[in-house]
């Protein structure tokens, strides 16, 4: 009975501290365009492609091992893409199908046994679109990498889900060869399964790239045969090796030997026809999407003048001449694994080589062997790979060719790394910021002039903080916007750039937290990357 006087005298109080109006929130900055005209036109944006590969393979940078919880592995995922925008890199070579396996949810084939142990659980997001969106709005490309032919990842042959899968469904597919399980490309079909698995990221996903690396027959394999020999006390054993034969006598039979080939070149165009059908069926669905291809430095001994070693185009079949020669590719990233002026000089004639051989002026982006700096035994400085890279430059300035190189690959890169070789790039080579060059041949117009004008309605920031200062962009016209480059300016004159997603309608004009750029011009790329004339503003 006493209860009710005091519970109504509580309540005006109640509502009362409930209705007390909150604080206002901070009014947005809204920048005041002035004339523009006598200040001078910001620098042209350099074009250099600088990358990373990053996989899962041998202690990898994600996933560094199965069974992450979905925080632990979104988390590594989010590091080594900020690391690499930190570093100064503009885009990711993300390894998303190591074998029969992917990445990725695909009806297709099993989760990556690198992500999924076996038995385990499934991630709860899509690892791509995750990775996708957290590098585009940090300005990087993402190129999605596939290894064709594996049917199980290296070291996980007996286990690999992935291939238990093909040796269930295509039993006639599957090739043991020494420690590795294969998927034989010497059958038709199975080229149209490992095309139309790539062509699916291709339609579900927004990326930048596709990639392959040199793993289409296997590098050969030996075995070791001993032989007991002789009698009584001249018994000894006599140890030989010899190479393994790829067991593809089926796919031979039934469609190699009626041919007219000779086997080899019966195999080495199985791999060169995947090539074709993959470059012409990615170009008729996504005509910019960049297709590029990592073979072995060495296409044939001897011929780039004095370099010898591996003969990639009759052991693994890899005619990489004639991709590029015939234009199956939109970058080549051959392995150059090699110091400066190491064996052979194998890193200066081959790059040489490789371009020379480029008559379709496509792109020559040499893959370096990164992971040895730092590396255990016989590792190189990091002075072996800023040389390079120094070099590459040198190289393609007089003869305007589109620099860019690979790192192979992004652990060396971050920050725990031994001879801290990312923080050396990004306070030297990478110190300016790069955009990956253009790829004229899909697409030659460029976009017109952004319309920019003050951005006004920014909601609050955290804690009610004022939001920071941005513009309204919008496309000068009907061609679609895949980035904006955005340069700010300062007080003294100095620019840096920044990249943003073209789906983006407004861009900051915060120079540094909590400074507002002088002046910002603004220009569109298109989406195979060709820019457009800026559009610079003044700021108040």
């Amino acid at each position: 009975m006493l209860l009710r006087p005091l519970l109504a005298a509580l309540v005006p109080f109640a509502v009362t501290s409930a209705a007390r109006p909150a604080a206002p929130a901070a009014a947005p900055q809204c920048p005041v365009l002035l004339d523009a005209s006598a200040l001078e036109a910001p620098p042209a944006l350099p074009r250099e492609f600088r990358a990373a590969w990053i996989t899962p393979v041998d202690g990898g940078e994600w996933p560094s091992r199965p069974g992450m919880t979905d925080e632990e592995s979104q988390a590594e995922l989010r590091g080594a893409i900020q690391r690499a925008a930190d570093v100064g890199l503009n885009a990711v070579v993300l390894h998303v199908r190591t074998a029969h396996d992917a990445l990725y949810p695909t009806s297709r084939v099993p989760w990556s046994s690198y992500l999924v142990p076996p038995g385990g659980r499934a991630p709860g997001f899509d690892p791509l679109a995750f990775a996708l969106s957290e590098a585009h709005r940090r300005g990087l490309q993402v190129h999605v990498w596939f290894n064709p032919f594996r049917a199980a990842p290296p070291n996980r042959s007996r286990t690999a889900v992935g291939a238990q899968q093909v040796a269930r469904a295509h039993p006639d597919w599957l090739v043991r060869y020494g420690s590795q399980q294969w998927i034989d490309p010497g059958f038709p079909a199975a080229r149209r399964e490992v095309l139309d698995a790539i062509l699916e990221v291709v339609d579900r996903y927004d990326v930048d790239g596709v990639h392959l690396d040199d793993y289409f027959y296997p590098y050969q394999e030996t075995r070791t045969i001993r032989t007991r020999v002789g009698k009584g006390k001249r018994r000894r054993t006599v140890t030989r090796t010899e190479t393994i034969a790829f067991d593809d006598a089926d796919s031979w039979a039934r469609h190699g030997r009626g041919t007219g080939m000779a086997r080899d070149a019966w195999r080495r165009e199985n791999v060169s026809q995947f090539i074709a059908a993959l470059y012409r069926e990615v170009k008729a669905r996504r005509p910019e999407v960049a297709v590029g291809i990592s073979p072995f430095g060495i296409w044939r001994p001897g011929a780039a003048p004095g370099v010898y070693g591996l003969d990639a185009y009759s052991e693994i079949y890899a005619d990489s001449r004639r991709w590029l020669r015939e234009g199956w590719l939109d970058y080549l990233a051959p392995q150059l694994y090699w110091q400066l002026d190491g064996e052979q000089l194998r890193f200066r004639r081959l790059d040489a080589w490789w371009r020379q051989e480029n008559v379709r002026q496509r792109h020559v982006f040499p893959g370096l062997l990164t992971m040895r700096v730092g590396s255990r035994g016989a590792a190189w400085s990091p002075s072996a790979i800023t040389d390079q890279i120094a070099w590459l430059r040198e190289q393609r300035a007089p003869v305007t060719e589109a620099a860019g190189h690979v790192h192979f690959r992004m652990s060396t890169l971050m920050p725990s790394a031994q001879g801290a070789l990312g923080d050396r790039l990004a306070q030297s080579l990478y110190a300016t910021t790069a955009l990956p060059p253009a790829n004229p041949w899909l697409g030659a117009q460029a976009p017109a002039a952004p319309d920019v004008t003050p951005a006004c309605d920014a909601a609050p920031g955290d804690g009610g903080a004022a939001p920071a200062p941005a513009l309204a962009v919008i496309p000068g016209d009907s061609l679609r916007v895949r980035w904006w480059a955005v340069q700010l300016r300062d007080s003294l004159g100095g620019w840096r750039t920044r990249v943003v997603p073209g789906a983006e309608r407004r861009v900051s004009a915060e120079l540094v937290p909590g400074t507002t750029a002088h002046a910002v011009a603004v220009s569109a790329l298109s989406p195979t990357g060709v820019a457009g004339p800026s559009r610079m503003v003044r700021l108040r």
